[in-house]
């Protein structure tokens, strides 16, 4: 019985010197390598998350192409509607309404404005 209690307490000064160099050199030369276990959940992870981040930069780059797109149809649209606004202008001066437009828009102001 004297034996065992004697081995049992070296055991655990033995996984107490364990553990503080295993601390020890930690802090010395940073973690432990991983098992090979370990490793491949790692790997099988990185390799995981790398496909997750090419799928979300090919979405980024579709929004940008398609932002794009739009902002030139924005300019574009912009161009044509000065133009169609001084058509509209110079169609109801022609027509003899001038200021219709204007007196229009200012009526669904006060009916936005009701509402």
């Amino acid at each position: 019985m004297e034996e065992i209690k004697r081995l049992e307490t070296e055991k655990m000064t033995l996984e107490k010197t364990l553990a503080e160099r295993e601390e020890h050199y930690e802090k010395v030369k940073g973690s432990k390598f991983l098992k090979r276990d370990d490793f491949r959940q790692y790997a099988a992870n990185l390799k995981e998350k790398n496909a997750q981040h090419k799928q979300r930069q090919k979405s980024l780059e579709e929004f940008k192409a398609e932002v794009k797109v739009l902002e030139r149809t924005k300019e574009i649209l912009k161009s044509r509607a000065g133009n169609v606004d001084e058509f509209l202008k110079e169609l109801e001066k022609k027509k003899g309404i001038a200021g219709y437009s204007s007196v229009e828009d200012q009526i669904q102001g006060v009916s936005e404005l009701k509402e």
